[in-house]
């Protein structure tokens, strides 16, 4: 029999639909064939890829070997071909799964940094490194905080040896206190440099864009009528009452009253839906011929088109493409390093509802703009005012489990018996950019958990509980005290 229990290594240029300011870095791929040999003999693999997860969609699968020919089979999924070669490499055949051939062999030592979170096995806490992008750098110690707590959270991460298809995938863990970065970590082979996917996060950043195009132009307010707004796209399909008074304010809370349900494959308004259209859909127009399933206001549901609409409105009333706004808005003045934007394929717009890639502690500074209001290293970004009313509890999205602002989910974690607010920006696979005002806090993570909510859901609270253990002064125990 071919010996194929064990790891295996793959890798291949990365190649993202997205457009780069200033310029798209070097990325590579990789992927990770894990086989083992259970109790009765049989083999089982299942596929570990930090950056996309595409373990997810292929599951774990029973392997057969016949010759040089393998076969990696799911019940009610195709069945995936391989080839063991002549070089002792191995092929997997993914055409089936529109994909390019994967080819492994076994790992060397650069490709162990991808597939373990870190060399070690235990967490040694550094300073973060003093960059150009804005940050003033501390220890932990110097904003009053303690390790102890913070090592905790770290080294479960870092001590993972074994992992599964739904092993916790964290690759970095930002934090910042008091406007200073304090902790700056990333695990499976990522870095500081290397921008990462924040998915539906990107959804708080449109509602900030929406808040200063208010400020910029005086054309709108969160009252006005979104077709009012947006003369270009009328008449609509399935017109009514109704849909001539869905709000700004109801796409930024979720509450258009569109068929618009992204937990519903079913929806005609789903994310994915909309973007299968035929090409040349303009996804604006086809949000907008969306009928009504209810009132404005009235009912809650995820919606990424309402989302992304609000790039139609911002672009209208600017009279500036959208990447071009987020980019003398917020990225040069927040001194941003290298990230990109999706842009849609019509219209050629910047979309808005998630999948930007961005340096996770430049993403950490809309933190901070929650935080001081704001401000970005002395430099106003945003108005104060618009701060504060987004971060006001407006709707509960049903099966979200939290309240909902202008584009920001808000919640409350209890630790130690005491409760903290929390304001987040949160998207698929674990990206989470939280804030904890009670404590001048804000925490980024990523992760490559996508399409795992049963696993990244308890992210937050994790790294909660860790930061805020670490402000609290530490506990003196009774014989301390004698």
């Amino acid at each position: 029999m071919i010996a194929l229990t064990g790891v295996w290594a793959a890798s291949q240029p990365a190649v993202f639909a997205r457009r780069w300011l200033p310029a798209a870095p070097a990325i590579t791929e990789h992927y990770f064939l894990v086989v083992s040999q259970a109790s009765d003999g049989t083999l089982q693999a299942f596929v570990r890829n930090p950056e996309q997860n595409l373990g997810t969609s292929l599951g774990e699968r029973t392997v057969t070997i016949s010759g040089n020919d393998v076969a990696f089979r799911a019940t009610q999924r195709p069945e995936i071909d391989g080839t063991v070669n002549a070089d002792g490499t191995l092929t997997l055949h993914r055409a089936g799964q529109g994909g390019t051939d994967l080819n492994f062999r076994r790992p060397n030592t650069e490709d162990w940094r991808w597939f373990y979170p870190m060399p070690a096995a235990q967490w040694t806490y550094r300073e973060p490194i003093a960059d150009s992008d804005g940050w003033h750098v501390e220890t932990l110690a110097q904003t009053g905080m303690r390790e102890a707590p913070i090592a905790s959270f770290m080294n479960a991460i870092a001590s993972a040896r074994e992992p599964s298809l739904r092993s916790p995938y964290i690759q970095s863990i930002t934090v910042e206190r008091h406007g200073k970065l304090v902790l700056d970590q990333y695990f499976y082979g990522f870095t500081a440099a290397q921008p990462h996917d924040v998915r539906s996060a990107g959804k708080s950043v449109t509602t900030l864009m929406v808040g200063r195009a208010i400020e910029d132009t005086q054309a709108f307010t969160p009252a006005s009528t979104v077709l009012s707004l947006l003369p270009q796209y009328q008449p609509v399909k399935n017109d009514d009452a109704r849909k001539r008074r869905i709000s700004v304010a109801n796409l930024m809370t979720m509450a258009s009253g569109l068929a618009c349900d992204d937990n519903d494959d079913a929806s005609p308004g789903n994310e994915d839906t909309m973007q299968s259209r035929p090409s040349g859909t303009d996804w604006y127009w086809y949000t907008l011929d969306l009928p009504m399933t209810g009132e404005p206001g009235s009912r809650a549901l995820y919606c990424t088109a309402g989302i992304n609409l609000l790039g139609a409105v911002v672009q209208t009333a600017t009279r500036v493409p959208l990447e071009s706004y987020l980019h003398e808005r917020f990225a040069v003045p927040m001194q941003f390093g290298t990230y990109a934007t999706w842009i849609m394929p019509d219209p050629l717009e910047a979309y808005m509802g998630g999948g930007d890639y961005y340096r996770p502690r430049d993403f950490l500074k809309f933190g901070q703009l929650i935080l001081d209001g704001g401000i970005w290293n002395g430099r106003r970004i945003i108005d104060s005012a618009w701060i504060r009313e987004s971060i006001v509890p407006r709707t509960a999205p049903e099966g979200e489990g939290d309240h909902y602002g202008y584009g920001w989910h808000l919640s409350s974690v209890t630790v130690d018996g005491r409760v903290y607010g929390v304001v987040n920006a949160g998207g698929n696979g674990g990206q989470l950019m939280i804030v904890v005002p009670e404590l001048d806090a804000a925490i980024m993570i990523t992760a490559g958990n996508y399409n795992q909510f049963p696993v990244w859901r308890t992210f937050l609270e994790e790294a909660v509980s860790a930061v805020v253990r670490a402000c609290a002064p530490a506990r003196t125990s009774r014989s301390d005290a004698i």
